[in-house]
């Protein structure tokens, strides 16, 4: 059994920055990693079927083979799965659960096939009930669908949400009350920025980032943070609207993200846009923006000017 404290780190095994976009399975999975290599990108993120639609169309085994080994070509890694949206595995009526836990066994079994590492779960809408019975509602659906279909060598992100409606998500302490229910089965966190803003988090700020930084150690453990979805806002702080912006352009601001993904606790983790497509080319612009304020300094979150540091042999290092 994996216990909180056991939880494996992905990303320890990736000493490179790791920074990806979400790109498009139209037309087959591997354009999907071929498209991550050509913007840049050393991770990505996909759906491993229509967000929207119940219906799914299996990987095809030539798909699996060519993804592994473009994959394996262009160091891509971690591949992140998103998993579908019309997943409510906290939802009380029981048909929808029931047909969102089939779902997800089926999210699941195709995130093992494509060798993904990393599936992440919106945790659903508790609807008319309580958060606690909908929290509860969402471990066991969670625990009846991995029971069926074992989660393997896939770790499973619970992602935060914004607070809209009755969604789950929305604080830090949600989160730590849904993986504690989880305990044994290796899960943890995605944590989206945008989500963070429009909840009421002012990660715009740099006193509000070491705010949040410092709850989401104590009521999660950023041990369990393995992937950040990094997107700007449209929407207020404290909005609880989700609705995501290109990198700069939002309320969070460039400023902000040169501090988020250079935070010396932050800095190792992955990255992944799910910023708008609405313009030719608006995917590169928006990577090469968070590309352009990563620090390549060798101290964690600060930008380092050229200096000569004593090695272990008592010469300097220029």
């Amino acid at each position: 059994m994996t216990s909180r404290s056991e939880v494996r780190s992905e990303t320890a095994a990736f000493p490179l920055w790791r920074v990806g976009i979400h790109t498009s399975i139209a037309g087959s999975f591997d354009q999907a990693a071929e498209k991550a290599h050509q913007l840049n990108c050393s991770s990505f993120q996909i759906f491993s079927s229509s967000p929207r639609m119940w219906n799914t169309r299996e990987p095809r085994a030539e798909e699996i083979t060519a993804m592994a080994r473009l994959r394996e070509r262009y160091d891509l890694r971690p591949l992140v799965i998103h998993a579908n949206y019309l997943l409510n595995l906290a939802s009380p009526e029981p048909d929808l659960r029931r047909r969102s836990v089939e779902a997800f066994r089926g999210e699941i079994a195709r995130a093992g096939a494509l060798g993904a590492e990393f599936l992440v779960l919106h945790p659903g809408s508790h609807k008319n009930t309580s958060v606690e019975t909908g929290i509860r509602t969402l471990a066991a659906s969670i625990r009846e669908a991995t029971q069926k279909t074992p989660l393997g060598r896939v770790t499973l992100l619970v992602e935060n949400t914004c607070g809209q409606g009755c969604s789950l998500g929305s604080s830090f302490e949600e989160l730590r009350d849904i993986l504690a229910l989880l305990d044994g089965l290796p899960a943890g966190c995605c944590i989206d920025t945008a989500h963070c803003f429009a909840a009421g988090m002012d990660i715009a700020s740099r006193e509000g980032l070491e705010d949040t930084v410092e709850s989401l150690e104590r009521m999660v453990g950023l041990n369990r943070v393995q992937v950040i979805h990094t997107n700007d806002s449209r929407s207020a702080l404290g909005s609880h609207r989700d609705l995501h912006e290109h990198i700069g352009k939002g309320g969070i601001g460039m400023e902000a993200f040169r501090r988020i993904v250079n935070h010396r606790r932050l800095r190792e983790k992955t990255f992944i846009l799910e910023t708008p497509l609405e313009a030719p080319g608006d995917d590169r612009r928006n990577m090469e923006a968070i590309r352009s304020v990563r620090s390549n300094g060798r101290r964690p979150g600060k930008i380092q000017k050229p200096s000569r540091r004593p090695l272990p042999n008592g010469k300097a290092n220029s």
